[in-house]
């Protein structure tokens, strides 16, 4: 049984020791009671008293441990809470870095690879300026098979000039491929007809204009080759009358 119901059985038993008690000379207020039994009932209150106090301060106490017990489970749920919430950061935190490392070595492989073709770009570039410059330098050896080459390599010059000048100036004025000098004049030397026993036309002594004679310039150009190749191979045909009679001896 419990201080509580004890400390109430008390009570009940003193009242009931009053109720039963006699009244003391017909006064309606005093009443006859044992002294023997109500020291006993008021030193088992008494004790009553010290047991509740005692499971008051045991309820406290529990209460207080109770708390501080609720407390720590509290904080075990929040450390253990942010050690996740910190095992989830460094997760995040590494994949990111492995993300980068990946972000990177993708920009490496580009990086090599675009140099790579910027390389062979380079090189072709390279190349062709190489096969364009061989070409160049091989139509102009073909000019020192002519008697005009130096009024040619000159004209050529003038010509490159002018273009790298307007590049410079930076004009916008639409690009006139047509040369800027006059056709080159043909001459005939009489002394190579004479020698390959060709007759000289009246018409052909004084220079005429190639399209007043009806000849286009590229009919010169293939006449001329022509010309020279047989001229390489020693091959001599004075019979034959052609263009070639146009194109003198180189001195």
């Amino acid at each position: 049984m419990g201080a509580q119901d004890r400390t109430e059985k008390v009570l009940r038993d003193m009242h009931v020791l009053f109720s039963k008690a006699q009244p003391y000379e017909g006064s309606a207020r005093n009443v006859i009671v044992d002294k023997n039994a109500m020291m006993d009932l008021l030193k088992e209150l008494n004790e009553c008293m010290y047991d509740m106090m005692e499971e008051h301060e045991l309820t406290v106490k529990s209460r207080d441990k109770a708390n501080r017990e609720m407390q720590k489970q509290g904080d075990d749920i929040v450390f253990e809470a942010t050690r996740k919430a910190e095992d989830i950061y460094a997760a995040s935190l590494m994949y990111t870095d492995n993300a980068m490392d990946s972000i990177q070595s993708i920009i490496k492989e580009s990086q090599e690879s675009i140099a790579k073709i910027y390389e062979e770009a380079n090189k072709k570039i390279k190349e062709e300026t190489r096969l364009v410059k061989s070409n160049q330098l091989e139509l102009k050896s073909h000019l020192n098979d002519l008697i005009d080459t130096q009024k040619y390599l000159r004209l050529i010059d003038e010509e490159n000039m002018r273009i790298r000048r307007e590049k410079e100036e930076g004009t916008d004025e639409e690009y006139d491929s047509a040369p800027k000098y006059a056709a080159p004049e043909i001459r005939i030397d009489k002394e190579y007809f004479a020698k390959a026993g060709l007759e000289i036309d009246d018409d052909l002594d004084a220079p005429a204009d190639a399209e007043e004679n009806g000849i286009s310039s590229e009919d010169l150009d293939a006449e001329y080759f022509k010309w020279q190749e047989e001229e390489s191979e020693g091959e001599k045909k004075p019979g034959k009358k052609g263009l070639g009679g146009l194109f003198g001896l180189k001195h």
